[in-house]
């Protein structure tokens, strides 16, 4: 373990007897610094999973840091940063790629009580507003979103990319969130020219009805004269989602459309669809599910699809024992009729 990694399992063990949840390693009337996590087990079986068609255990680590800091020369300012990694846990850890510590956010701004934060680094993106709407499961992530988005920027990961300027304001409910992706100047990726993304999300409410829209946008261009995975030059995409809580019971669709410009060929175009309904039958009890797919213009199969049932019991505030049963009808525009369970065990700090 190198000596990054030391430093942080020493700061946060040395904190761990103050909270079961979020830290709080410092605080004072102007600054504040807390230490999270997540330490989760996953058992699984089934070909639609990290086991393939055997029986296989992992387990999985995250760390982050959220400091903030009130300027005194700038009224109802404050400076926010936040560090997150992925935490190598196994010698054989595939969520790490050999190294002991993995970006996963890294961003430094200003955040005003009125106007919002302005922040810079690896950020969150303002697509999530949509895609959290189905984001919900313990053991699986949904897969149908930014197809191809990697090709023009390698930093992109599911909904966090590096280099970019993002601004995230709430007015009275109206959220907007604004990206720039400027690029790492780092890197060893010479495709990215640059990277814009936008989204809106609002929460609006009819008597014991809950009901939320969100719409989000982006497009990537590839520099000039570089080439790409079957000549990809721009990845635009457009995407949203509905959202509706009674009482116990939610569901939430998305629907987003991507269409990548190459070089010397027609666009390539995908839609996506993910669905997802939940019922809590106690405070510790909850049963969800839902279906996806991600279908290619000009196949006959989908590219993706799949259902998958979930089980989650809370056995105290952050304390999530889970069971998941999945399965995969096609994937690479091939139909397949894969299955798995996976059993889970998850401490959020």
């Amino acid at each position: 373990m190198n000596i990054k990694a030391n430093t942080l399992l020493f700061i946060a063990l040395s904190g761990a007897s103050t909270s079961a949840l979020a830290i709080s390693v410092y605080k004072d009337k102007a600054t504040t610094l807390d230490i999270y996590g997540r330490i989760e087990w996953q058992l699984a079986n089934g070909d639609a999973s990290f086991a393939k068609d055997d029986s296989r255990s992992q387990i999985g680590g995250r760390l982050g840091i959220y400091l903030t800091r009130d300027l005194p020369l700038l009224e109802d300012t404050k400076l926010v940063g936040r560090l997150e990694w992925q935490v190598r846990t196994e010698k054989d850890d595939n969520k790490t790629n050999d190294k002991d510590l993995d970006a996963r956010y890294a961003y430094l701004g200003l955040s005003h009580a009125k106007y919002g934060e302005l922040i810079a680094g690896r950020t969150k993106n303002p697509l999530y507003q949509v895609m959290r709407m189905t984001d919900k499961y313990k053991n699986f992530t949904p897969n149908v979103y930014n197809y191809g988005i990697t090709t023009i920027d390698d930093s992109y990961q599911f909904n966090r990319q590096d280099g970019t300027l993002q601004w995230n304001a709430d007015f009275s409910g109206h959220q907007v969130q604004l990206a720039y992706v400027f690029g790492n100047g780092n890197s060893d990726n010479d495709a990215l020219d640059d990277g814009m993304m936008a989204s809106y999300r609002k929460t609006i409410k009819i008597g014991d009805v809950k009901i939320t829209p969100a719409l989000a946008a982006s497009q990537y261009n590839r520099q000039d004269n570089v080439k790409t995975t079957d000549g990809r030059k721009k990845h635009s995409q457009v995407m949203g989602g509905l959202q509706l809580d009674y009482s116990d019971l939610s569901f939430a669709v998305t629907a987003g459309k991507v269409s990548i410009e190459r070089d010397k060929k027609s666009d390539n175009d995908y839609t996506s669809f993910d669905s997802i309904a939940s019922y809590q039958f106690t405070k510790e009890f909850k049963l969800l599910g839902g279906y996806s797919f991600l279908d290619e213009d000009g196949q006959n199969v989908y590219e993706r699809e799949g259902w998958r049932v979930e089980s989650q019991l809370t056995l105290a505030k952050g304390v999530y024992l889970s069971a998941t049963y999945l399965k995969t009808l096609a994937n690479k525009n091939e139909k397949i009729n894969d299955d798995a369970v996976i059993v889970g065990l998850r401490y959020d700090f």
